[in-house]
C-alpha cells in the first residue's frame, strides 16, 4: 500500500473515488448474502472523523487516496481508492485492526472489494484466492474429511475429488508458509468457529511428553479475536498434564487473545479444509512446500476455451482432443509445478454506469467451471495424437474441480511434455492462464491447432422460402427455451447447410417462439438459403437429428398424441460415431402445489417426460439446454430414470426398492445434481442393474437429492450406493443420509389418503 502525496494546498478537497463511490453500489451486488441486511444502516466516514482520541491523520500533503497492487491473471494490477470507509454507528462494520487508530486492514479490504466489484462479492471468499492475489504465488487447498481418500494414478477418472494432507509434508517450510483451516460445520469442541470460517495456523511443533513420546501441537488463531475452542489443550485442559510443566507454561504464555492450542488428532478430525500458501523468497522465487526447493525458473502462457473450437470437455468426451495444447520443455531433471488458473470476470470497467441490479444479473454467470490439467510425456515433437490420448497421463491435477486454480506437481526427466487444460463440460467457455515453476530450466509454448478448412465455395445464388404459422394458447405457444413447454412451439423441418451458421450437412429444426408461453400471435418465417457445392467431402455420412419431426406428421394433435410422438422422437439409438451409454435414460419433470398430498393417479398425471437419450453426445446436447435445479422455482422436481422405468414407487422396477435421501442447503443442488447424474451415466456405483434413477426436488427452504435402487433388502448393495454417493458428491462427514423403502412411502401415503 502506498499513500498518494503532493501538496494539498490550503483547503484543497480530498480525493473521492468516482469508480467506487460511497453508496450501496459499492456495498451490494445482488443482495444474496447476510450483509444485505445492513442496507440503509451504513454510513461512510474518513479516518479523521473517528475515533476522537487518535493522533493527527496524515500531513499537509495528504490527499486521501491510497494505491494497492494485486496480482491478477499474470500481472500486477494497481487499484486506487479514497479513504472513506463503511461504518455503523461510527464503528467500522467489516474488517478492522485490533488498534482503533490503525486502518490499513480496512483500506486493504476496500481496495480488494473494488477489484471484485463490491464488498458483497468478498463474502465467503476462498483463502487460496486471496493468497494468490496478494502474493502472485501459489496456494493449494486440502480436504481433511472423507474426501481425503487418494485416487490411485492408474484410476484415470474425471470425477471431482478431494485430497488428504500429511502435516509432516509441510514441516520443512512450516515457518515460511501461510496456513489456514476451516470447518464445514461447528465441531464438537467449538463454541463459535462458524461454518466455512477461516482460522490461521500460527505455528506447530513437536512437544516432548512425560511418557517419553511426542505430541504435535498447533496454535490456531481466530481472526475475530475471541477464543472459540474448548478442547483438551485450553488453559486448564487435561492435555497439559501429559507434557513437562515448564514446556506447558512456555506454550501457554505464547497464546494471545483469540488463540488456542490443539493436537494433531483434534486438528485432523475437527477441521475440514486446510489451505497452504507457497513461501516466496526475498528474490521473488517460489519455494516448494513439498521439498523446500527454490523454483527459480518460471513461465506463463494465457489461453481460452472457445465453444465449437477449443472447448472439448473432459477425457470422457470424444472432443477432448480439441482442447488447447501446450508444450512444456524440461532441460534437466528437476521438480516442476504447473498450475491452471481460470479467469473470473466479475469486474466491469464501466461499473460506474451500472446499477446494483445490473451487477446482480451479471453476477449469476460468474461461477467457476470444473477444470483439470493433464500432462503426457512424448518422445519427440512429432507423434500420433490419438494414440497418445489412449495412454494414461504421466501427471495430472486432482480431477475436475470447481476451483479457480488447480496444480499438478512432479519430478520430471528432461524432454518434451504435452499439457492439456480442460473443463469438465464440453462447450464451456472461459479464459485461463498456465503457469510453470521449476528448479531447472524450462520453456512453455502453445501448440497451435490448424484452423478448420472451409469446405464450401463462395460462388452461389440465394433463394428464399416463406412459412406461415401461428402460436395458439394451450397448443403451440410454448414460450422460450427457458420454459419446459418450449418444444410445443411450431417446428419446421430443414435439411441443408448454412455457411453463416457454420452448420454441417444434416437435418435441422427451426423453432420460432415468443418469450412467454401461451402468447397467441401470427408470424411469417423467412428462410434465405445460399446453396454451395461441397469440396473434399465424399464421406456421405452425416449426423442425423432423429428428434426432428417427420414429414406428414399431423400438426393438429392433442396433448396425448403430442407426448407420445415426443417420446418416440427422443428415445433414439446412438448415432453414427457416438458413444453409447450402457442404458438409455428418460428425463421427467413434475411440479405440484405445496401442502396438498397427491394421490397415485394425480401424481402420475402430473409427471411428464421431457426428453430421452442413448449416447454421451445426445446427453450433452439435451443437458446443455436444461434449466439447472438451482434456477427452478416452487415445488419442482427433475427425475432421471432408466428407459422403461417410471419415477413412481408403484412401478414394477421400484416396488421392492428404496431410496437414499440427502437434504441440501440452498445453492448446492445444481452442482450435486450434475455430479450425481454423471456418476450414474458413467456407472460409477458398480452395482449392476440396481440403480433405477435419481431425483432432485426443489423446495422453498432446502433442496433434496435422492437415488433409487431396486432391492431395499440387499443391505450390502445399499451400503455401497451410500458410500459412492458420499464420494461423488464430496459430502462433509456430518451430512445426514436417510434410506427409505418405497413400501414405507406407499403406506404413509395410504394413511394420509
Amino acid at each position: 500500500m502506498t499513500e498518494a502525496g503532493g501538496a494539498a494546498g490550503g483547503g484543497e478537497a480530498l480525493f473521492e473515488d468516482q469508480d467506487f463511490p460511497s453508496d450501496d453500489t459499492s456495498l451490494f451486488s445482488d443482495g444474496s448474502t447476510p450483509i444485505a441486511r445492513l442496507q440503509g444502516e451504513i454510513t461512510w466516514r474518513r479516518p479523521q472523523v473517528f475515533p476522537p482520541e487518535q493522533p493527527q491523520w496524515g500531513d499537509g500533503g495528504y490527499r486521501g487516496s491510497f494505491h494497492f497492487s494485486f496480482w491478477q491473471q499474470g500481472h500486477w494490477t494497481e487499484v486506487t481508492i479514497d479513504d472513506r470507509l463503511p461504518c455503523i454507528n461510527s464503528t467500522l462494520c467489516f474488517s478492522r485492526c485490533h488498534s482503533p487508530t490503525a486502518f490499513w486492514v480496512a483500506m486493504l479490504e476496500k481496495a480488494y472489494a473494488k477489484l471484485h466489484g463490491s464488498y458483497e462479492r468478498l463474502w465467503a471468499g476462498q483463502v487460496s484466492e486471496a493468497l494468490v492475489d496478494f502474493t502472485g504465488g501459489l496456494a493449494e487447498r486440502w480436504s481433511l474429511g472423507e474426501a481425503k481418500e487418494e485416487q490411485r494414478p492408474e484410476q484415470d477418472s474425471d470425477q471431482v475429488r478431494g485430497r488428504s494432507l500429511d502435516l509432516n509434508l509441510l514441516y520443512p517450510v512450516k515457518d515460511e508458509c501461510a496456513v489456514s483451516c476451516s470447518t464445514h460445520s461447528n465441531p464438537a469442541g467449538a463454541s463459535e468457529l462458524g461454518q466455512y470460517h477461516a482460522l490461521t495456523v500460527m505455528e506447530w511443533l513437536d512437544v516432548q511428553m512425560v511418557s517419553g513420546g511426542k505430541v504435535l501441537l498447533l496454535r490456531i488463531r481466530n481472526p475475530w479475536g475471541r477464543c472459540c475452542w474448548g478442547g483438551a489443550w485450553i488453559g486448564s485442559g487435561s492435555g497439559w498434564r501429559s507434557v513437562d510443566p515448564v514446556s506447558a507454561l512456555d506454550l501457554q504464555a505464547r497464546v494471545a487473545e483469540g488463540e488456542f492450542w490443539l493436537d494433531e488428532t483434534e486438528f485432523l478430525s475437527q477441521f475440514d479444509d486446510v489451505t497452504v500458501g507457497y513461501p516466496i523468497s526475498d528474490e521473488g522465487h517460489l519455494k516448494s512446500i513439498y521439498t523446500g526447493n527454490l523454483l527459480t525458473h518460471s513461465r506463463q502462457l494465457a489461453g481460452r476455451w472457445a465453444r465449437g473450437h477449443s472447448a472439448g470437455g473432459s477425457r470422457n468426451s470424444s472432443s477432448y482432443g480439441s482442447n488447447p495444447k501446450l508444450w512444456l520443455k524440461v532441460c534437466e531433471r528437476g521438480e516442476v509445478l504447473v498450475s491452471l488458473l481460470q479467469h473470473r470476470t466479475w469486474r466491469n470497467p464501466e461499473r460506474s454506469t451500472q446499477t446494483a441490479l445490473e451487477d446482480g444479473r451479471n453476477a449469476t454467470h460468474q461461477r467457476y467451471q470444473a477444470i483439470a490439467l493433464h500432462m503426457w510425456k512424448v518422445a519427440k515433437r512429432r507423434f500420433r495424437f490419438s494414440r497418445m490420448l489412449n495412454k494414461p497421463p504421466c501427471a495430472s491435477s486432482r480431477c475436475h474441480s470447481y476451483e479457480r486454480e488447480v496444480v499438478l506437481r512432479e519430478q520430471l526427466e528432461p524432454g518434451y511434455y504435452l499439457l492439456i487444460p480442460s473443463t469438465y463440460q464440453a462447450g464451456a467457455e472461459a479464459r485461463f492462464l498456465i503457469r510453470a515453476f521449476s528448479s531447472s530450466s524450462i520453456s512453455l509454448s502453445a501448440l497451435k491447432s490448424p484452423a478448420p478448412p472451409l469446405p464450401l465455395t463462395t460462388d452461389a445464388e440465394w433463394e428464399s422460402s416463406y412459412f406461415r404459422g401461428s402460436w395458439v394458447e394451450g397448443r403451440t405457444a410454448g414460450g422460450s427455451r427457458n420454459f419446459l413447454s418450449h418444444w410445443q412451439n411450431p417446428c419446421f423441418p430443414f435439411t441443408d447447410v448454412s455457411l453463416a451458421c457454420r452448420l454441417t450437412p444434416g437435418d435441422y429444426t427451426i423453432v420460432p417462439s415468443t418469450y412467454q408461453p401461451d402468447r397467441s400471435a401470427d408470424f411469417t418465417l423467412s428462410l434465405d438459403l445460399r446453396r454451395h457445392s461441397l469440396k473434399d467431402d465424399d464421406s456421405g455420412d452425416h449426423d442425423q437429428d432423429q428428434g426432428s419431426p417427420k414429414d406428414g406428421e399431423k400438426e393438429n394433435m392433442d396433448d396425448e398424441d403430442r407426448e407420445l410422438n415426443f417420446s418416440k422422437r427422443k428415445m433414439v439409438m446412438p448415432g453414427p460415431g457416438e458413444h453409447p451409454l450402457q442404458y438409455n435414460y428418460t428425463v421427467w419433470y413434475s411440479r405440484r402445489t405445496p401442502g396438498r398430498p397427491a394421490s397415485t393417479q394425480s401424481y402420475e398425471q402430473n409427471i411428464k417426460p421431457i426428453g430421452s437419450f442413448a449416447s454421451v453426445e445426445q446427453f450433452w446436447r439435451f443437458y446443455s439446454h436444461m434449466i439447472r435445479p438451482g434456477d427452478l422455482t416452487g415445488h419442482s422436481d427433475f427425475h432421471l430414470f432408466k428407459e422403461g422405468i417410471k419415477p413412481m414407487w408403484e412401478d414394477d422396477a421400484n416396488r421392492m426398492g428404496g431410496k437414499w435421501i440427502i437434504r441440501l442447503r440452498k445453492g448446492l443442488a445444481s452442482r450435486c445434481w450434475e455430479n450425481l447424474i454423471l456418476a450414474m451415466l458413467g456407472e460409477q456405483f458398480m452395482v449392476g442393474e440396481e440403480i433405477c434413477g435419481a431425483v432432485v426436488s426443489v423446495r422453498f427452504q432446502e433442496d433434496i437429492i435422492s437415488i433409487w435402487n431396486k432391492t431395499a433388502s440387499d443391505q450390502a448393495t445399499t451400503a455401497r450406493i451410500r458410500d459412492t454417493l458420499r464420494r461423488v458428491l464430496n459430502l462433509p462427514p456430518n451430512t445426514i443420509m436417510e434410506y427409505k423403502t418405497h413400501t414405507d412411502s406407499i403406506k404413509y401415503v395410504c394413511l394420509i389418503v
